[in-house]
C-alpha cells in the first residue's frame, strides 16, 4: 500500500499525540522529517487482521500509542480487545470499534479490507512491530529533548520532579531501543513459524491453564488466573524438572509461558527438552557424544517440537523484581491465556533498595510479590523455592536400617521452604526423591553398611512422591506415588507406560 491513509501534515492539531503536536507544530522546518512508518503499520495491521494467532508471536513490546497515524492506534486497540475477549478481529468486528472517517476517497471499512486483501506473509510481522517501535522511540527521543531544554531553561517548574519524570520517560524509550522486553524461545534455533502459534483457549474447553501432567492435576487441578504456585525441593528432588515439564504441558495446549530461567541458559533448557523427547541424555548433546542416528532424532525432535517451544518465552539471566514485573505485565498484555514462571526465587537480583534485606527476608518479599503481580496481571505464577538446609541430614550417631528408613520417610512440609515463603502461595508442591537421598548419605562398597544401603536404595530407585504440602483451594496434605526417569529427568504416572511418553 504506497498512499497513507490520508496526508499526515493535513491533520487537526487535536488529532496529534502531545509528541507529535511538539514536532509539526514546534518547529516548521523539521515537519518533514518526523520518524514514522506508515507502511509497516499497514503491513503489521493487515496481517494481524488476516491471521490473528500472530499476535501471539510478535515478541517485540508493542502498544496501540506506538502507531504514529490515529487511525492506526485505533486499529490495534481493537484487535487487541477483541482478542483478550476470545472474538475474531477482522475487518467486520473492527469496524465498530474505530471513529468512522474518509481516509482519502475510502470509507474505513473498505480501508480495513484493503490492508487484508494487501497483507503479505505472517513471518514478518515481528520485523514490521519492530519497525513501528524504532520509529516511536524516536519520536519520543526528539519530544523528549525539546522538554528537556524548556525545562533547563524554565525557572517555574521544580527541576528535580521534572529530570525524574523525563528519566523514567527516557529508561521507557531505552527499552523499547535495545530490546530488553524481547525473550528469546525455547525454538530460537529453528525457523519461526507463526502459522502453527498458540490457539486461545479463551472461552474453550478447561478453565484455567492446563498444564499436562494428569497427576498433578488430579490433586491441585488447572492453574488459575491470580493464583501463585510454588514448587519446593532440594537439589537433585526434580523441583526444576518438573516445572519444565509444566512448562511444555502447558505449551503444547495452547498456553503462552514467560520463563525467568535464572539457574539456566535457555539452551541447556533446551537440551532437556529434547533428552525427553529422544532418550538422549543432555550430557552427552552437550559433549557431542552423539551417533548419527541420534543427531537425526534430535533434529527430528527439534522440528516436531518447533510449534509449541515456539509459544515459551525465556529470559535467561537473574532479574529484579522491577524487570520481572515489567516483562510479566508485557507478557500478560498479549497472553492473558498463558503462564508465568521463576525458577527460582533465591536468584532474583536484590536492587539498591533491598541490599540490606538478608536472604531469607528478601526471598519472602519475592514470593509476596509474585502473588501480587499474578492478581494484577492475571496468568498465573508457578515459582521455584529451595528447602531449608539439612532437612535430610542423617543424625543418629549409629547408623544401621532404621536410620535409613527414618531419613527417607521424612516428607518435606511448606515450613520448610527457605524464607517462609509458603504464606503467599495458592499451592505447595514438594518433589521427594528419596533415592537422591541415599545417594548423599551413600557408605564406602568396603562398609558394612553398604550392603544395608543398597538393600534400602533398591525399594526407592525410579521412584518418587508428589506432595502436597499446603493449599488454599482442596485438601492437604496429599501424596501420590509417581515414577522418576533419570535419563529424561522427569516423572510420570506409574499406572502409565513411560515409554516414548514426554510427560
Amino acid at each position: 500500500m504506497n498512499a497513507a491513509p490520508r496526508d499526515i501534515h493535513k491533520r487537526k492539531e487535536d488529532e496529534f499525540t502531545e509528541g507529535e503536536r511538539a514536532l509539526h507544530f514546534g518547529a516548521a522546518e523539521a515537519i518533514q522529517e518526523v520518524p514514522c512508518n506508515i507502511e509497516a503499520e499497514q503491513a503489521l495491521l493487515g496481517t494481524l487482521m488476516m491471521n490473528n494467532e500472530a499476535l501471539d508471536a510478535l515478541r517485540v513490546p508493542i502498544e496501540p500509542q506506538h502507531f504514529f497515524e490515529k487511525t492506526h492506534r485505533e486499529i490495534f486497540a481493537a484487535i487487541i480487545d477483541l482478542r483478550r475477549a476470545g472474538r475474531s478481529a477482522n475487518p467486520v468486528t473492527i469496524r465498530n470499534h474505530v471513529e468512522e472517517t474518509m481516509i482519502g476517497d475510502m470509507t474505513i471499512a473498505s480501508y480495513l479490507a484493503r490492508m487484508m486483501r494487501e497483507a503479505v506473509n505472517a513471518v514478518n510481522a515481528p520485523d514490521y512491530a519492530m519497525a513501528i517501535v524504532e520509529s516511536a522511540a524516536r519520536r519520543a527521543c526528539i519530544s523528549l529533548s525539546q522538554k528537556m531544554e524548556h525545562t533547563a531553561y524554565s525557572k517555574e517548574l521544580d527541576i528535580l520532579d521534572e529530570f525524574e519524570a523525563l528519566r523514567a520517560k527516557f529508561e521507557s524509550v531505552s527499552r523499547a531501543l535495545n530490546g530488553e522486553e524481547r525473550p528469546k524461545t525455547l525454538a530460537e534455533a529453528a525457523k519461526r513459524s507463526l502459522a502453527a502459534t498458540a490457539l486461545a483457549h479463551q472461552g474453550k474447553g478447561l478453565a484455567g491453564v492446563d498444564y499436562g501432567i494428569p497427576f498433578l492435576m488430579q490433586m491441585i487441578g488447572p492453574l488459575l488466573t491470580g493464583q501463585l504456585v510454588i514448587i519446593g525441593g532440594m537439589t537433585k528432588h526434580g523441583k526444576s524438572s518438573l516445572i519444565e515439564q509444566m512448562i511444555a504441558g502447558a505449551a503444547l495446549n495452547g498456553h503462552p509461558v514467560w520463563v525467568n530461567s535464572g539457574e539456566m541458559k535457555g539452551e541447556e533448557l533446551a537440551r532437556r527438552a529434547l533428552a525427553r523427547l529422544t532418550d538422549v541424555k543432555a550430557w552427552q548433546q552437550v559433549r557431542g557424544m552423539v551417533s548419527d542416528s541420534d543427531y537425526e532424532r534430535l533434529e527430528n525432535a527439534r522440528r516436531n517440537a518447533e510449534t509449541w517451544q515456539e509459544r515459551v518465552f525465556i529470559h535467561d539471566r537473574s532479574m529484579t523484581l522491577r524487570q520481572i514485573e515489567r516483562s510479566f505485565a508485557e507478557f500478560s498484555k498479549f497472553h492473558p491465556n498463558g503462564m508465568g514462571v521463576v525458577d527460582h526465587v533465591g536468584l532474583v537480583e536484590k536492587d539498591s533498595n533491598h541490599l540490606r534485606m538478608n536472604d531469607a527476608e528478601f526471598s519472602s518479599l519475592v514470593t509476596r510479590n509474585l502473588k501480587l503481580y499474578s492478581g494484577e496481571y492475571g496468568p498465573p505464577l508457578v515459582a521455584a523455592v529451595q528447602l531449608k538446609k539439612n532437612i535430610f541430614e542423617l543424625t543418629d550417631r549409629t547408623i544401621n536400617r532404621k536410620t535409613y528408613m527414618k531419613v527417607i520417610g521424612r516428607r518435606p512440609k511448606a515450613a520448610d521452604l527457605f524464607g517462609s515463603c509458603e504464606k503467599d502461595a495458592d499451592h505447595v508442591i514438594t518433589p521427594f526423591r528419596a533415592e537422591a537421598v541415599m545417594d548423599e548419605n551413600e557408605p564406602a562398597e568396603v562398609d558394612d553398611m553398604h550392603v544395608v544401603w543398597e538393600e534400602v536404595m533398591s525399594t526407592v530407585r525410579d521412584k518418587a512422591e508428589m506432595v502436597l504440602a499446603l493449599s488454599r483451594h482442596t485438601r492437604w496434605p496429599q501424596r501420590k506415588q509417581v515414577g522418576w526417569n533419570g535419563g529424561k529427568t522427569s516423572f510420570f504416572d506409574l499406572n502409565q507406560n513411560s515409554q516414548g511418553s514426554f510427560l
